[in-house]
């Protein structure tokens, strides 16, 4: 094995072994999102929860008002009924009475089902809230366990890095180039050894000239399928 291929093989062990500190991070911001999408979903009931009883509220506000003021007109058709002198006069107000009487009834039984509606959301609201608090409490070790790892993992990933650019220096600018572009376009392996005739990557058959060119170790080619670059193991004979 020559140096420039050692030393390509240094760097993609070190490029892969980011790339598993990377998988394993993207999975814990995934599972903490899953969590977080939990409560979210939890704070989207709460408000929908909230906005029905600021309209139940206003709703029985709105009715109270309109209450009152029936009442008071009642207060003053009662009142005008004490002063009128006709049969026939006081006949109309009586009825405007028993007619604005059972509005009245209308409105206070609406007012009493409202009344009724506010405390179901305050009831509703309370649950939510709950279903929040359990669910913050249910997810606090867990979120604990799940940041120290982050924090332990991105230690780990300074100092891979670090070793990563040390170890990109050693290689041959050219070969890093490649290396480098089908790195950005492979998440696995891009220099991969030659299993019998064929790729190791794709299983593509390698012609015989470029074969024992790479088992040589003259050649770093590619893949014709693929693009990897190829390599020939050595092996103990």
């Amino acid at each position: 094995m020559t140096d420039a291929l050692s030393r390509l093989l240094d760097l993609q062990t070190k490029d892969l072994a980011l790339l598993e500190t990377d998988v394993r991070l993207k999975a814990i911001a995934d599972e903490l999102a899953g969590l977080d999408a939990q409560i979210d979903s939890a704070r989207r009931d709460l408000a929908v929860s909230t906005k029905r009883h600021e309209d139940a509220v206003k709703r029985r506000q709105d009715l109270e008002l309109r209450i009152d003021g029936y009442r008071a007109i009642q207060d003053k058709r009662r009142q005008r009924l004490e002063t009128v002198k006709g049969a026939r006069e006081a006949q109309a107000v009586v009825t405007e009475v028993e007619m604005a009487r059972a509005v009245l009834v209308r409105e206070e039984a609406e007012w009493v089902k409202v009344a009724e509606g506010v405390h179901d959301c305050e009831r509703a609201i309370k649950a939510v809230e709950d279903r929040i608090a359990a669910l913050q409490a249910g997810q606090s070790a867990q979120r604990e366990t799940l940041q120290a790892e982050i924090a332990e993992l991105e230690a780990a990933r300074s100092a891979a890095m670090a070793a990563r650019d040390a170890a990109a220096v050693e290689v041959d600018r050219a070969i890093r180039a490649r290396y480098d572009r089908l790195r950005s376009a492979r998440s696995n392996a891009v220099v991969v050894a030659l299993r019998g005739d064929a790729c190791g990557a794709c299983f593509t058959a390698v012609p015989r000239n470029r074969r024992t060119q790479i088992r040589a170790g003259v050649l770093l080619d590619n893949c014709e399928a693929c693009g990897v670059i190829l390599y020939a193991e050595v092996t103990d004979e």
